[in-house]
Parts: structure tokens; C-alpha cells; sequence
């Protein structure tokens, strides 16, 4: 484990690139950092996660909300928190007295891994963190899961799938030994199932899903439906928020709107925000609300679940 002091160079949010090779990005100095924490080794490669504390301590046993980041599933790394409308997020948390994380996961890149892998390593991840609360101040029966495009999946997946339906390694936690409370989720996709949400995106190519799941979507029923946070709504499961911009051309807001609809027919109320000329990562002109707007409504939702 590596701490980083707090005077750290003023924020740099873009890696540092030399010689064509990417190097860790320079930290937020604002921010208290424990960064190469490894939670996981999985198919000869470690898994990290990077630790946010409260900037003060206000509560004996601080709640939790675990960042997963985005990429297509086959892209990114713990660094992709440090983007502008995610890291304010962070930082608003983090002034509330939550402590916050940032976790890799193998990626659905070509290779062995898949996304189920993907949400193995992310329910390990917060299976780690809650495991290893005492040492970090965390109170394990208040943790919200928090992520964007992909990771607005996985982060979905991570809350709402049950853990016996993905190759965890971890050991799974007594059943008062951690609890997800809610769950916040960026642009994200929602079915591998439903052919209609996936329209107008890169996504909608069959051929698309084979680095993903191993094969294509309609050979695979059984996998592609533990993979569709839109079926595992349940009403005593965890609260839910999601926002979307309306022209996004990646992900169709439609995702959000069907995840909204799909937790009225249950009965669990979904937050959800539609951001008009938004793009994928609320980019453009003149967006309403604005990314601002949309942090603080996330910040909100959080404080709703895991600090009143």
C-alpha cells in the first residue's frame, strides 16, 4: 500500500505519457489517497482499488460508496474516477464524512476474461472492502455502489445480482456482515437481452457481445440474463438512481427510462435524471441539468441512503 501526501502537485486529471508509455496520473492533492491497494489476483493479473477518506472524520464508522469506472467493458482503469464529473462526486462525499473507492476489474477485452468476470471482480472487490472495514473506518452495512457507461452496468450488476451467480473468489460475507444500500448508475446499459435498447449504437451488432460474453447473446440466454440488471429490480433490494443524456449516441437513454419503468412495475422507485442534449459522459452544449446539477443530485441520493 502506498499513501500519498496531501502535497501532492496541483490537479492534473490526464495521465502523465512519456515515450508512448501511460503513467498513473497525478492525484488531487484536496484529497486524502491510499492508493495500490490490492484486493484481488485473478488470471496473473493483481487487482487494485484506490481509497478516498473523509476529508473529516464524522462518523465513528464512515459509510462507503465503491466507484467502478467505464470502457466499453474492455477499456480503463481505477484512474478514469479522476474525470471532472466524476470526481466531484468524491469530493462532495468525502466532505460529508463518506469514504469512497475507485476498483479495477479484468476486462472483456479479447482475452480469457469476460464481463461476468468483470462482476466477479467487483462484488470481490466490495467483499474485500467489507472484510477489511475495521482497518478503514468503514461501516459495511452502509455501502452504495457508484459507476458510469460500463461500469454504470457493472455497478448495477454489483448491487442488484446475486453474488451465487458469478465466479467470485472472495469469501462470501455473513448475511449481516455487508449490505448494499443503493446504487447509482451514468449512462448505462441495462439488458444484454433487449435487441431494442441496444438501437442506434455500436452495441447493437451481434458480432459485438463475443469478446463480452464469449459468444453471441442469443446462443447464451442464461448468461446474458445474469447480466441484465433490468430483471434483478426487487422492492427490498437497494435504492436505485440513474441519469442519461438524451443524445447519447453510445447508449441509448432509453436504458434509463426502461430501468425506471421496470422499478415502477415492482415497486422500487428509480431516481431517474434524463439530461436534455446530453451526450455519452454529459457532454454538450447547454445540457439541462447540468453536470453540476446532476452531481448534486447523485451527492443527495447518496446521503438519502447511507448518511440520514
Amino acid at each position: 500500500m502506498k499513501r500519498l501526501p496531501v502535497f501532492l502537485a496541483a490537479l492534473l486529471l490526464t495521465p502523465v505519457v512519456s515515450m508512448g508509455v501511460e503513467k498513473e496520473p497525478r492525484l488531487p492533492a484536496d484529497l486524502k489517497i491510499t492508493d495500490n491497494i490490492t484486493f484481488k489476483e485473478a488470471g496473473g493479473q493483481k487487482l487494485d482499488l484506490m481509497l478516498f477518506a473523509p476529508l473529516e472524520k464524522r462518523f465513528e464508522k464512515s459509510p462507503l460508496v465503491v466507484y467502478i469506472h467505464g470502457g466499453g467493458w474492455g477499456k480503463g482503469d481505477r484512474y478514469k474516477v479522476l474525470r471532472a464529473d466524476i470526481v466531484n462526486v468524491i469530493r462532495e462525499l468525502n466532505k460529508l464524512g463518506v469514504t469512497c473507492a475507485s476498483i479495477e476489474y479484468r476486462l472483456a477485452d479479447g482475452g480469457d476474461a469476460k464481463v461476468m468476470d468483470s462482476v466477479a471482480d467487483c462484488k470481490d472487490a466490495v467483499r474485500y472492502l467489507a472484510a477489511h472495514a475495521a482497518e478503514h473506518g468503514i461501516d459495511p452495512q452502509r455501502i452504495g455502489t457508484f459507476g458510469s457507461s460500463a461500469g454504470g452496468h457493472l455497478t448495477l450488476v454489483t448491487a442488484l445480482g446475486s453474488d451465487a451467480d458469478y465466479p467470485c473468489a472472495l469469501p462470501t460475507p455473513a448475511a449481516d456482515a455487508m449490505k448494499i444500500r443503493c446504487v447509482a448508475a451514468y449512462y448505462p446499459l441495462v439488458s444484454f437481452e433487449d435487441t431494442n435498447l441496444m438501437k442506434g449504437s455500436n452495441f447493437e451488432r451481434p458480432q459485438r457481445m463475443i469478446p463480452l460474453l464469449g459468444g453471441l447473446a442469443k446462443d447464451k440466454p442464461e448468461l446474458a440474463a445474469k447480466l441484465s440488471p433490468i430483471k434483478m429490480l426487487r422492492a427490498e433490494g437497494p435504492a436505485v438512481f440513474v441519469a442519461h443524456g438524451d443524445a447519447d449516441k453510445v447508449l441509448s437513454f432509453q436504458n434509463a427510462l426502461a430501468l425506471r419503468d421496470a422499478g415502477a412495475k415492482v415497486g422500487v422507485p428509480v431516481e431517474c435524471i434524463i439530461s436534455k442534449g446530453a451526450d455519452h459522459g454529459f457532454g454538450g452544449q447547454s445540457i439541462s441539468p447540468t453536470i453540476p446539477e446532476i452531481n448534486a443530485a447523485t451527492v443527495a441520493f447518496f446521503v438519502k441512503h447511507l448518511v440520514e
